[in-house]
């Protein structure tokens, strides 16, 4: 049976762990270029208007908190998080267009981090990951749904139709099955 699997999947085994984490910078930024697509250009489309996940909800009983609101109205947890971040370390809020380009680039931040961890923790050498990916967007989902609303991001999940989480796990498996595929891809080819 090894000579067999030898064939089929020459080099399989245990990942190099540095370069699967560097290929993954690639993945994630590729993930998070798809994602960019598909939130402006796929899901409108897809998903009727009201569907679109902003977060206007301000209701207090929506929220599952542990420590307190942080996001404000109609800002998303990446924006807020970068908002939060900037004004740890320069020590004032964002102006307008500074918020704005948060709003931009900490999606893509948080998709080059989740890029590395996915390359990096992988334990195979599978050029293909369906299944990862699949279940790799399901734990993004869950993480951005009930963990950034612990962390008072956004809303907690009362507070979105189904639609509206539907509208973000599509999202996150468009970006996780971009991101697993040329993660692997890249991994095949270095």
């Amino acid at each position: 049976m090894t000579e067999l699997q030898d064939l089929v999947f020459p080099d399989e085994g245990q990942p190099n762990r540095a370069k699967a984490a560097l290929v993954g910078i690639f993945g994630g930024l590729a993930g998070a270029y798809a994602l960019r697509l598909y939130a402006r250009h796929i899901a409108p489309a897809l998903f009727p208007y009201q569907a679109d996940p902003a977060y206007h909800d301000i209701n207090p009983a929506h929220s599952i908190a542990l420590n307190g609101r942080h996001y404000q109205t109609g800002e998303s947890a990446p924006a807020a998080l970068g908002r939060l971040g900037y004004n740890q370390i320069v020590g004032e809020a964002p102006d307008v267009t500074t918020r704005e380009k948060l709003e931009d680039w900490m999606p893509v931040i948080l998709g080059i981090g989740a890029g590395v961890m996915y390359g990096g923790t992988r334990t195979t050498t599978h050029a293909r990951d369906i299944a990862g990916g699949f279940f790799y967007g399901i734990r993004l989902w869950l993480m951005d749904t009930i963990g950034a609303a612990l962390l008072g991001l956004r809303p907690g999940p009362g507070a979105y139709s189904r639609p509206q989480h539907l509208w973000r796990l599509v999202g996150f498996w468009v970006y996780s099955l971009t991101t697993t595929a040329v993660t692997r891809i890249l991994y095949r080819m270095v």
